[in-house]
C-alpha cells in the first residue's frame, strides 16, 4: 500500500474568510499567537489584508494557518502521514508537524525569517512555464544574465528565476519571444538567490541559537535538498533562504519511498498541481525507457 505524504505551500497564499473560520476554530492557538506576533491575526486578515504582501506578515501568518490546518486534517483523518514536505515556507510547518519544533517556538522563528528577508528586497521572481523542462531550461541559460539564479525547479512545465529588477525585466522581453509563458510573483525580493546572502546569515544565527526536539514518526522531507531530515535541521534550515527549492528532486525521492498519494493540507491544489506534473513527467519517461 503507498504511503502519504501532506503537503505545506509556501509563501503567497491569500488570506480570507476561511482562514477566518479557522483561526475562530483554533481560539485557545490564536490568542497565543497574537501575544507571540503583537498584533492580532484575524484583525489583520479582516480589515488589513494589504499587509499581508508584505513579508513580514505572510509569512508567519502562512506558518500558523498551515500547521492549524495541519492539526484539524489528522483530527479529521484519525491519523497522522507517513510524510511531510513544505514549499520554502511551508518547510518550517513541515518541520513543526515532523515535531522538530512546537508552534510557538516555530511562530518566532518564523517571524525572524520574515523580517530579515523583508530587509532583502530590490529583487524579483519570475515562473517561466513550457512544454518541457528542456524548453524552459534552454531559454533561461539563453536569455537570462550571470546575476539571475534559479530559485524554484517546482515542475518539468515550471521553473522560477530570481534576481534584480532590471535582469529579471531583460531576461522576461526575451524569453516571451519564445512563446513561452511568463507570471511575476508576488513577493518583495529575489527569494532562494545569492541576493539573500546576508539575511541568510542573519536567520542562520536564529537557527543555531534555536533548540530542536528530535522529531516524532512523520518523516521531513526537504524541498532545498532531496534527502529527509533528522539530526541535520539546523545545516540544512540555516541555508534554505539562499538555496534553490528542488522540488521536482524531492517529490521524486518521495515517490521512490513508495509515496504516491499527495495532499494538501489548506485543501488547495497549487502545489498538487505541481506535483501531478511531476508525476506526469515521470511517467512518460518510464514509457519512453
Amino acid at each position: 500500500m503507498g504511503k502519504v505524504t501532506y503537503v505545506f505551500p509556501g509563501q503567497g497564499k491569500k488570506f480570507g474568510r476561511t482562514e477566518l473560520e479557522l483561526l475562530k476554530r483554533n481560539s485557545d492557538v490564536l490568542e497565543r499567537a497574537d501575544e507571540i506576533l503583537g498584533y492580532s491575526v484575524a484583525e489583520m486578515i479582516q480589515n488589513k489584508p494589504g499587509k499581508l504582501t508584505k513579508t513580514e506578515y505572510a509569512q508567519p501568518v502562512g506558518f500558523l494557518t498551515n500547521c492549524l490546518y495541519y492539526r484539524e486534517l489528522i483530527g479529521k483523518e484519525g491519523k497522522e502521514p507517513d510524510f511531510v514536505i513544505g514549499h520554502s515556507l511551508g518547510e518550517l510547518s513541515a518541520l513543526t508537524a515532523g515535531g522538530y519544533m512546537d508552534l510557538e517556538k516555530g511562530l518566532a522563528l518564523v517571524q525572524k525569517r520574515g523580517r530579515v528577508m523583508a530587509e532583502a528586497d530590490g529583487g524579483c521572481m519570475l515562473a517561466v512555464m513550457g512544454k518541457s523542462y528542456d524548453e524552459i531550461m534552454a531559454a533561461i541559460k539563453d536569455a537570462a544574465s550571470d546575476e539571475i539564479d534559479i530559485a524554484n525547479y517546482n515542475s518539468p512545465f515550471q521553473i522560477v528565476i530570481s534576481g534584480p529588477e532590471s535582469a529579471i525585466d531583460e531576461a522576461e522581453k526575451e524569453i516571451s519571444t519564445r512563446a513561452l509563458r511568463t507570471v511575476r510573483l508576488k513577493v518583495s525580493g529575489a527569494f532562494h538567490s545569492r541576493y539573500m546572502r546576508r539575511a541568510c546569515d542573519e536567520f542562520k544565527k536564529a537557527v543555531l541559537d534555536f533548540s530542536f526536539d528530535k522529531g516524532n514518526e512523520v518523516k521531513v522531507m526537504s524541498s532545498v535538498e532531496p534527502l529527509l531530515y533528522r539530526e541535520n535541521v539546523p545545516e540544512i534550515l540555516g541555508e534554505q533562504i539562499v538555496k534553490p527549492v528542488r522540488w521536482i528532486e524531492s517529490i521524486e525521492s518521495l515517490i521512490d519511498m513508495d509515496s504516491y498519494d499527495f495532499v494538501q493540507v489548506d485543501g488547495g491544489h497549487t502545489m498538487i498541481d505541481m506535483i501531478d506534473n511531476i508525476k506526469f513527467a515521470r511517467a512518460l519517461r518510464g514509457r519512453q525507457g
